[in-house]
């Protein structure tokens, strides 16, 4: 894995190399793109490292809760809490399973582990989300985020000289804080109790629906009682060169704005309409001949990153900002609080059951250096 990663770094460093300015000479064409080919074929061998180490831990997860080994508490509160989804509390054997919600949502809280299990795949299909760094919150309902404000000072010395004193660098805070998304589901008794696994798909039904929401706000939310979206975040802005259009020189400017550091990890963010778009486009120094937007099996990459399919993204348009670029791990934070309840109420949406619920999830600009904006708006 570190030998591929090395790698991956020193092709990312002879791609920059071939450029000056942020152009890429004809004569350089052919040489960029055998790089670019290899880069591709070096990140697809580490995404399969990675997946083979998460399936291996998953085996061995798997493994010891076959043993009996850890959990063993919290599947009890599993059990109690479906039976408590699909006959009130009184159908629940082990009552003393069930935890009570401790704020004016009432209900009861979906038991850690399966509030775990119901998250990921919900995280998965947000790019954001998936991307960004997440943080557990307990407890209160907001953290602060350390920002490092400037860097720290450097300074050099014999073995056994004089060190003086350094003030830096300056550690500021950034308040993360989580809002309240709540859904209303609502079911009949007898699909509870004649459909298998309802009570799942219930489940299933209010993750997806409160992180749809989710995922729309960490796109464009004005962070008023909500998520605030990183489309409006003040991050570093890159603009076209005629109003209302992107073209292949745009993004490549825009590339060469994040600084080096933050681009090994990086990554595009655009809705389907705007790829749509990109993939008709051609290099600019070869125009007509070369892709500009370049596929390794289904996933398409631009200048060796990956882009990710964002649909809420802002479409190409006039003064928008439709694409985003950047180490999002670093540019953005997500908060999501372990405590979601659910209020199972049989009394008033009769004769279907009603099921409140609400989840607790944040997320803004955590470092605004990590990330660039492309603004339709034409330079000056």
């Amino acid at each position: 894995m570190q030998k591929l990663e090395e790698r991956s770094a020193q092709l990312q460093k002879d791609l920059e190399a071939l450029t000056v300015n942020g152009e890429l000479g004809s004569e350089n064409v052919e040489k960029f793109n055998r790089i670019e080919a290899e880069l591709h074929g070096v990140e697809g061998a580490i995404r399969d490292a990675k997946d083979a180490e998460l399936d291996e831990l998953r085996s061995a997860i798997a493994a010891m809760k076959k043993q009996g080994k850890g959990g063993a508490e919290l599947d009890g509160e599993e059990v109690a809490f479906r039976d408590f989804l699909k006959g009130g509390v009184e159908r629940v054997e082990k009552r003393e399973s069930l935890i009570a919600g401790t704020d004016a949502n009432g209900g009861y809280l979906v038991p850690e582990n399966l509030h775990a299990k119901l998250v990921e795949p919900a995280r998965a299909v947000n790019p954001i989300m998936r991307m960004a760094t997440t943080f557990n919150m307990t407890g209160s309902n907001s953290i602060e985020l350390p920002v490092k404000a400037t860097n720290g000072a450097v300074a050099n010395a014999a073995e056994t000289g004089e060190r003086t004193e350094q003030n830096a660098p300056t550690i500021g805070n950034s308040t993360l804080t989580a809002y309240d998304y709540y859904s209303d589901q609502r079911a009949t008794q007898l699909y509870l109790d004649e459909v298998a696994g309802a009570e799942s798909m219930l489940m299933n039904w209010i993750y997806e629906d409160i992180y749809e929401q989710a995922e729309k706000d960490a796109v464009a939310g004005d962070g008023v009682d909500k998520i605030k979206g990183l489309f409006t975040e003040p991050y570093k802005s890159a603009k076209v060169k005629t109003a209302g259009t992107v073209t292949a020189a745009d993004i490549m400017a825009m590339y060469f704005k994040l600084a080096p550091a933050y681009r090994a990890n990086s990554a595009f963010l655009v809705n389907s309409d705007t790829l749509c778009q990109l993939m008709q486009l051609t290099h600019p120094a070869a125009a007509g001949t070369i892709p500009f937007v370049t596929m390794v099996g289904d996933k398409p990459y631009i200048l060796g990153r990956p882009v990710e399919e964002c649909e809420n993204a802002p479409a190409i348009g006039t003064k928008t900002t439709p694409i985003a670029f950047g180490d999002i791990a670093k540019a953005y934070a997500v908060g999501i609080h372990k405590n979601t309840s659910i209020l199972r109420d049989p009394y008033t949406a009769t004769p279907k059951i009603r099921f409140y619920a609400c989840g607790r999830i944040g997320g803004k600009a955590w470092d605004t250096n990590a990330a660039v904006l492309l603004s339709t708006e034409a330079s000056a």
